[in-house]
């Protein structure tokens, strides 16, 4: 398992050792034509807000499987789409042609417009590797990271809406193991990213920072 796709704010994907491709949060941050060339088998969405769901992004990907919260699949209407739409809850466990993801609720924070009752982390797994996406993350929560050994960690680091640098780093260093730390919904505040770089090469910690 690989992850050689990052695009802008919380978009990744993850390709399997058998093939089989799965899209996060790809949103309104990423341009339409910058997806021309991407097919993807499923998509999961972390939550409703649209730097993280967007119908034009989704229709432009096509995923054969969509997971989406009861509060995305509400917003999608009447509005037709090609997927296989599945809806999944906090403490769901799926099974992607061997890439499984774990469902876990994490706490947006005081800050937030827009509410949201369902904003989901994800733990994957896949060819033994590990990945934990933490979503919209503003307070530590979720599934408990002191026993969790990983190979990517991807943290918000914007701030405001999400953990700042400083928190993101703090959260970083309760897990019992990570490979990498992979900065992400920091297109507003690129400082952030920079600043997280910093010190988390200052703590030891291994980080990569990229948009293909």
């Amino acid at each position: 398992m690989r992850i050689p796709t990052k695009l802008e704010h919380a978009g990744f994907i993850i390709e399997a050792d058998n093939g089989r491709k799965l899209a996060i949060d790809i949103g309104s941050y990423s341009p339409l034509e910058k997806l021309n060339d991407i097919s993807i088998d499923a998509m999961i969405i972390s939550h409703f807000h649209k730097d993280h769901f967007s119908l034009d992004q989704i229709k432009k990907l096509s995923p054969k499987k969509l997971y989406l919260s009861k509060e995305c699949i509400e917003l999608i209407g009447e509005e037709k789409l090609s997927s296989e739409i599945i809806e999944v809850k906090f403490g769901d466990y799926i099974d992607i042609d061997g890439i499984k993801v774990l469902f876990f609720e994490v706490d947006h924070g005081p800050n937030v417009t827009a509410r949201v009752k369902e904003n989901f982390g994800f733990l994957i797994e896949a060819d033994g590797k590990k990945v934990y996406f933490g979503g919209d993350i503003y307070y530590p929560s979720g599934v408990d990271v002191a026993t969790l050994e990983v190979d990517y960690a991807l943290l918000p680091v914007g701030g405001y809406y999400t953990f700042g640098p400083k928190e993101a780093l703090n959260f970083a260093s309760q897990f019992k193991k990570i490979g990498n730390v992979i900065p992400m919904h920091y297109e507003k505040t690129p400082e952030n990213r920079d600043e997280f770089i910093k010190l988390a090469v200052e703590k030891g910690i291994n980080t990569e920072s990229f948009v293909i």
